[in-house]
């Protein structure tokens, strides 16, 4: 079975205050259990490296030379079976394969763990890691690697290990070893990371080896990002190499073929979520600093690394105290975004007002949906000549009913910068019957709009609230547009 995630590159939510996420969603999977390899995922690498940029021997001075070819890379009775053998092929002396899922299933931030079960003899050296898809920092490891599990020879540890810094040779790494006297090859073992913006632990059956943060990583090209390098897309590398400048070469005591099995690869993620634990219900107010729990890129997006106001949560959103005594959003830049989880009680336009405030150059915001299309009337906060004076600008917003994720845009353009305060979204209606534009009146089309709402037993036409749709909800619509909007 797998469960596939509807894009191919997967951005996970994390709790915004940073601290790990409490509970995990999958979002996709190899279960591995057909008879072949699901090429829409995985990307066999054929060859000694040189095909890929790579000095012969993978940049690591191995010694195989990797195939796609039965007796190196299998998949039967629900696993993955990677086998490295002493082979002549293609000048090389040993044969075993490499996967990747590269530009197939690319994936920022969650859980990412596989059970496998690891060769053991001199010179062998199998991994489970991943590599950045773009490589926006320069090459290796400026834009990083993570190396979720490695072993070499007699599988009696297990490595976490992240490289980064600046191009090689000057490369730097860092990471931790599990070794408490296990025997990895005699069973399977599932290895485990949780990745955030800040922080990467490593697991071996939940045993929580290591743990890295931010300040202990950087990227000598990621400027003043604190997240560089690992702060974008990363993809999944399965392979066994042999010999080379980490294990070694096999010698007298090794023996061949060995295997490594795979009995699944599981990347998970945690749902977004309302900032109080549920959906803000409307028709009211929604203060700005509310927004849904989440990661940058995901339940919202701030254009730089941390709260520059220091107020109210630990999160990248600037979030600063007001002169009045509550909170606001800070400093809302081009193309930056909140996400809030509504509750709609029925599908209509809704008056929108907004407190907001600009030093020198105002701008323009505007809502969307979860399609990302435009809801809203565009409203235009104006300069205010103070990041604290402030005023309120009003519009319409055209709302489904139920719960739902609308998303606050900064649709301004470059230089448009402004502080939200709170919105608020009230009925337009004048009163219960008032079921269709233009709102304010009553007319033969909100008599229409009520009767498709009460065939299709929409809450908003249930007029007698008794939970039923019959004769009394339309009496109670007659009584109520009879008098008219005040």
């Amino acid at each position: 079975m797998k469960i596939v995630a509807p894009t191919l590159s997967i951005a996970f939510s994390l709790l915004s205050s940073g601290a790990a996420a409490q509970s995990w969603e999958l979002v996709w999977s190899d279960e591995f259990e057909g008879t072949t390899l699901d090429t829409s995922s995985w990307e066999y690498m054929i060859g000694n490296g040189q095909s890929y940029g790579l000095p012969a021997g993978w940049g690591n001075n191995e010694l195989q030379y990797y195939t796609n070819l039965a007796g190196n890379i299998s998949v039967s009775g629900g696993k993955l079976t990677i086998t490295a053998r002493q082979q002549n092929l293609g000048g090389a002396s040993y044969t075993s394969a490499r996967i990747r899922t590269m530009g197939k299933r690319d994936f920022l931030y969650g859980r990412v763990e596989a059970s496998i079960k690891i060769p053991s003899t001199p010179g062998v050296w199998p991994a489970f890691w991943m590599l950045p898809t773009n490589s926006p920092y320069g090459g290796w490891a400026s834009s990083g690697e993570i190396d979720i599990m490695e072993s070499v020879n007699y599988a009696d540890r297990a490595y976490g290990t992240i490289h980064y810094g600046s191009n090689w040779p000057n490369n730097q790494h860092a990471g931790g070893t599990l070794a408490d006297g296990t025997d990895f090859s005699d069973d399977f073992h599932v290895y485990a990371i949780e990745w955030e913006p800040d922080q990467i632990r490593w697991y071996v059956d939940d045993i929580n080896y290591v743990t890295l943060t931010s300040d202990q990583w950087f990227s000598d090209n990621g400027g003043g990002n604190t997240r560089a390098p690992f702060d974008t897309p990363f993809h999944i590398l399965l392979n066994v190499a042999v010999g080379g400048d980490f294990p070694g070469n096999p010698n007298g005591a090794s023996s061949f073929p060995q295997t490594m099995e795979v009995e699944y690869v599981r990347v998970y993620g945690a749902n977004q979520a309302p900032y109080n634990g549920a959906p803000i219900a409307l028709p009211g107010t929604i203060q700005a600093e509310d927004f849904d729990e989440g990661y940058n890129g995901q339940s919202y997006f701030d254009t730089d690394t941390g709260n520059n106001g220091n107020q109210y949560r630990t999160t990248d959103v600037d979030i600063e105290a007001t002169n009045d005594g509550g909170y606001n959003v800070g400093w809302m830049r081009e193309d930056e975004w909140l996400e809030y989880t509504i509750d709609v009680p029925s599908a209509g336009t809704y008056e929108l007002t907004a407190r907001v405030a600009s030093n020198a150059n105002g701008g323009e915001f505007i809502f969307q949906n979860e399609a990302l299309d435009i809801i809203s009337s565009v409203m235009t906060a104006p300069p205010t000549g103070g990041w604290q004076n402030w005023t309120t600008i009003s519009g319409t917003i055209d709302l489904e009913a139920g719960e739902q994720i609308i998303r606050y845009f900064n649709s301004g353009g470059a230089g448009s910068e402004f502080n939200l305060d709170w919105f608020s979204i009230e009925s337009g209606q004048c009163n219960a019957a008032d079921f269709s534009e233009p709102y304010g009146e009553l007319d033969f089309f909100d008599l229409s709009a009520f009767l498709t709402a009460l065939t299709n037993q929409e809450p908003g036409a249930d007029l007698n609230p008794d939970g039923n749709f019959d004769f009394f909800d339309v009496s109670a619509f007659l009584s109520i547009y009879s008098g008219g909007c005040p």
